[in-house]
């Protein structure tokens, strides 16, 4: 294929902030292999990439490094007073979650892609759906890791307030201008089929137009490791830990564990919220719980080495990054029946309802009791590994898709 012109556009993209900065990453620097000009427009945080990618900052107030309202009004104090900064600063200020729905508005007041923007191949959206011009429309394919639109759900569900209810749906109420703004793209890569049947459903985009191309792994880190022995260490990777990642029922399962005297440790990897703290004291399960924050990949890889059993817990993943790297490093694992987590595990895990601590715990106790199962599953594994490709190949994938936008096709 010729060497493309690509414009990665993402409204913020530090690895560190989940799954999208990740993302952002590799395919920025997979495709960049393939022989592609790559630039990255993108809000703060910015991505951490290799120095021949180029990163154009998006100016944004940078609202949501705080939530104290006096600090946010600084910011607006030293920005210029346009109608933008006014109506940025007014959602932001009654609860709106605006980098996604400002990011379009903010690219085209950057001079340097308006001035470069007719000359690139292709532009592809990272999750933003931000309201684009048209002419970036005719040549756009967007990423849609998956429908925040459950997240939204999830967190509905986990709050009883009713005045706190109201403010989780006007921090959604983004998800309107999106809906309307996916209507425009000509092509949605979906990392799921759990996800793609979502995307139909919560913004009312045709099937026939969503690619469903499975995210990327390094493989070459993520190496296949023999257990020799086993002392019952599961292991479990949130990231950032909202509602979604229903790490209280892991928690709570170790703790019915506890209950019946069998010993078990739990390693959490990601930020842990005050909560699930308060949850870890509660439970008195200090000496059980192992708490990694912000790990480097050398030392992920090597936790998850040393861990016996892998969780996968979420209420809902598009894509689950930690479940792959698990089941890459030949865990056996335990993963919730929800979204994408059964159809990436395949044979390599145990399913259990993610609403339920009592079938959790069971499923955890089966495997620290039955040798047999927990050598198959791992490996399962083993084989399970085969499936999943590295990012050099989902971005061969990547340029078919680009090729049939360039050429009219789509």
């Amino acid at each position: 294929m010729r060497n493309l012109k690509i414009g990665l556009l993402s409204y913020r993209s530090d690895p560190f902030s989940g799954g999208q900065g990740i993302y952002i990453k590799n395919i920025s620097e997979a495709l960049l292999k393939r022989g592609h000009e790559i630039t990255i427009f993108s809000g703060n945080p910015l991505p951490n990439v290799d120095k021949e990618i180029k990163v154009v900052e998006i100016s944004t107030p940078g609202y949501f490094e705080t939530f104290d309202f006096l600090e946010r009004f600084k910011i607006f104090q030293s920005q210029k007073k346009t109608k933008l900064n006014f109506w940025d600063f007014f959602e932001t200020s009654t609860g709106t979650f605006t980098e996604p729905l400002f990011f379009g508005e903010r690219l085209l007041e950057n001079r340097e892609f308006v001035e470069t923007a007719d000359s690139f191949d292709i532009f592809h959206d990272n999750q933003s759906i931000s309201k684009y011009p048209d002419s970036i429309y005719k040549k756009l394919i967007t990423t849609l890791h998956h429908p925040i639109h459950v997240d939204r759900d999830i967190d509905l569900d986990n709050e009883k307030d009713f005045f706190s209810r109201l403010a989780i749906k006007r921090w959604y109420s983004f998800l309107n201008l999106q809906k309307r703004n996916l209507g425009k793209v000509k092509k949605v890569i979906s990392p799921s089929e759990s996800s793609k049947k979502d995307i139909c459903q919560y913004f009312s985009y045709p099937a026939d137009q969503i690619s469903v191309i499975w995210n990327g792994i390094d493989l070459e880190d993520c190496k296949f490791h023999e257990r020799d022995s086993f002392s019952a260490q599961f292991v479990t990777i949130i990231s950032a830990d909202v509602p979604m990642k229903n790490l209280k029922n892991i928690l709570k399962a170790l703790y019915l564990l506890k209950l019946e005297n069998i010993d078990a440790t739990l390693t959490i990897i990601g930020d842990l919220r005050d909560e699930n703290k308060k949850l870890i004291k509660e439970l008195n399960l200090n000496n059980e719980v192992i708490y990694k924050e912000k790990l480097s990949r050398k030392e992920l890889i090597k936790t998850l080495h040393e861990s016996d059993i892998g969780i996968a817990a979420s209420s809902y993943e598009g894509f689950g990054f930690p479940l792959v790297e698990m089941i890459a490093t030949g865990l056996p694992v335990i993963v919730s029946d929800k979204a994408s987590l059964p159809e990436l595990a395949g044979k390599a895990g145990l399913i259990f309802n993610s609403t339920s601590v009592d079938e959790l715990k069971e499923k955890m106790k089966e495997l620290i009791k039955n040798d047999v199962l927990r050598k198959d599953l791992s490996e399962n594994s083993k084989l399970r590994r085969d499936d999943f490709f590295g990012w050099d190949e989902y971005a061969k994938k990547l340029e078919v898709l680009f090729e049939e936008i360039i050429s009219g096709n789509i």
